[in-house]
């Protein structure tokens, strides 16, 4: 029926007078149709017909379609499913036919979908399913079955598991280059020296896991040799943030997050990147810098694919949080093992081999998606965002 208020008051009272006790209930409105359901204890067999003609009764007053079922432990269909995961579909638009491919993909491997739940349907189509089980399973093997539906569609996807953690990430860790940022820095530093086939060469083998990231980074670094520091600072004032960084980072700083840059880029611009927009940490490598100039060389530890890895455990630990709290966002062969452990790892915009190690996956240039994944809504961000603008006007009015 459609909903309207006062139904749940009016059955509760045919409850009350026959004497049965609420033991569960549930009550949503889909589209202005009401679905209730009251999971109902009686002491006594014989007030079973009683509450049969009081329902009918309200049925015929109400409009409502009742029906009532003695309830058995065999009619509960999720309680074999009791391994629970959460996934979460993303798109522009998802046809009917994306649909049916994922529960078909779903069903084939006796995984039920016991809840769904549409997060937005604005500029972004956003579906969340819960899913589970009969036995224990990781966000990974449901991932793992999940593989050829993504392939297959031009939609983005997050498999998480279902606790309390899922919606308290704490931490944040962004990649710079091509993930923060909308470029590789050390190649537009190539280009500067005069180097920049050459350089281009090398990060597209080490992003794709085809070289050493060390080696490579090593490799180029020797062609930066010369450069000036003020090339290097004119060179950051035209390097360009991914979509939806700057509006993703003062949402995520509204609502608590710890936020961090763990880059194989170098220190020199991840400094005025955290400074700039008021991040908490900024972690690279050391270009060594001598009378103005680039030598060629580098200072202090590589921060390679196990440096990254150590650096967001290490950051959780510094902050109190549990790596299930923390959020790693990436695109290079180089952050595999950074994604592989954060509770959430997303690959963003990234090579075929660093999405089959992560969690969850966007290719779309617009980091401010990555809030869908994290659970908000659309209404959410809608409210974040007036939210973020509201407090930044009051910090900088208009004259």
């Amino acid at each position: 029926m459609e909903d309207r208020p006062g139904v749940l008051a009016e059955a509760l009272q045919s409850v009350v007078r026959c004497r049965w006790n609420v033991l569960d209930i549930k009550q949503f409105v889909f589209n202005g149709l009401l679905n209730l359901s009251i999971f109902l204890d009686g002491n006594d067999a014989s007030a079973i017909e009683p509450l049969r003609k009081a329902f009918a009764e309200f049925e015929d007053r109400s409009g409502l379609k009742i029906s009532i079922h003695p309830w058995e432990k065999s009619m509960r269909s999720d309680a074999p499913y009791k391994h629970r995961s959460v996934v979460t579909l993303l798109g522009a638009n998802i046809e009917s036919g994306v649909l049916l491919d994922l529960t078909q993909t779903l069903a084939s491997r006796d995984i039920n979908i016991l809840r769904i739940e549409q997060l937005d349907y604005g500029d972004q189509h956003v579906i969340e399913f819960v899913i589970g089980t009969r036995q224990a399973h990781s966000s990974v093997d449901v991932l793992n079955a999940l593989m050829r539906f993504k392939e297959k569609f031009q939609v983005d996807l997050a498999v998480q598991d279902d606790t309390l953690f899922r919606r308290n990430k704490r931490l944040i860790v962004f990649d710079a280059d091509m993930t923060f940022l909308q470029c590789e820095v050390i190649d537009e530093m190539g280009k500067l020296a005069g180097v920049g086939n050459e350089m281009a060469k090398i990060t597209r083998l080490a992003m794709t896991g085809e070289m050493d990231f060390k080696e490579a980074l090593v490799k180029r670094v020797r062609l930066l040799r010369g450069l000036l520091e003020t090339q290097l600072d004119r060179l950051f004032e035209r390097i360009p943030l991914t979509p939806g960084a700057t509006d993703l980072v003062t949402i995520l700083q509204y609502l608590g997050y710890k936020i961090a840059i763990v880059s194989g880029g170098f220190q020199f611009f991840i400094d005025k990147i955290r400074e700039k927009y008021g991040l908490d940490y900024g972690i690279a490598n050391q270009l060594q810098i001598v009378n103005g100039k680039v030598t060629g060389e580098l200072e202090g530890e590589v921060i390679d694919a196990l440096a990254k890895e150590r650096t967001l455990i290490s950051l959780a630990e510094k902050e109190g949080f549990t790596i299930k709290q923390v959020v790693a966002v990436a695109d290079g062969a180089n952050d595999i093992h950074m994604l592989a452990r954060a509770g959430l790892g997303i690959a963003f915009n990234a090579k075929p081999i660093v999405q089959q190690h992560a969690r969850a996956s966007i290719n779309r240039s617009n980091l401010e998606l990555i809030l869908y994944f994290l659970g908000y809504n659309g209404k959410d961000l809608q409210e974040l965002r007036s939210l973020v603008n509201r407090k930044e006007s009051l910090r900088f009015p208009v004259s």
